[in-house]
């Protein structure tokens, strides 16, 4: 009977981590335009950084962006830059539910005990969620060549005190840059 319940304890805990571990909701999406060569682009310049959330200094957004692109190998310039970047901040209401799965656990006393499985819809309304979108222009021809985005990032990541959360959602999406697919 103890060999059971370790059993079911066991698969209970599995179970509970991959739930849990489907909760990072950050979708994270890049486009970019066909035929762009971006080996020769190697440095850029911010033209504008719009933020709608309160609370959210731009110029922390701005520098933890400095920081993933130099990581990568590009360099900040404010004369003839190859790249001009764009970046939009902003707070939606949450898209659709969240489907989640319910697990009741009955404790053993005496010789009763039970375990209930179930699904249900939850819904978000009046959730709101971080967008976050970065237009990248080649200074030539002012051309749109790349676009990031993250949505579903939560509000919270956008307080002083999470500054490493959002440094990691700002290092996730500008790490999509440039594509790999790319000529």
């Amino acid at each position: 009977m103890r060999q059971l319940h370790a059993r079911f304890y066991a698969l209970f805990a599995i179970v509970a981590g991959l739930l849990f571990s489907g909760c990072a909701n950050v979708h994270y999406a890049n486009d970019y335009k066909s035929g762009t060569d971006f080996n020769n682009l190697k440095t850029y310049s911010w033209r504008a950084v719009t933020v709608d959330i309160g609370g959210t200094d731009p110029a922390l957004l701005e520098r933890l962006a400095d920081n993933q692109l130099a990581a990568q190998g590009f360099a900040r310039t404010h004369d003839k830059p190859d790249l001009l970047l764009d970046m939009q901040v902003f707070a939606r209401q949450s898209k659709g539910g969240n489907s989640s799965i319910g697990i009741g656990i009955g404790m053993p006393i005496g010789r009763n005990g039970s375990v209930g499985l179930g699904t249900s819809q939850l819904l978000n309304r009046g959730k709101q969620e971080g967008v976050m979108l970065i237009d990248v222009t080649r200074a030539s021809d002012n051309t749109l060549i790349w676009r990031g985005s993250a949505e579903g990032i939560p509000l919270i990541q956008f307080s002083l005190s999470a500054e490493q959360k959002l440094g990691a959602t700002m290092a996730q999406l500008l790490g999509q840059f440039p594509p790999a697919t790319a000529p």
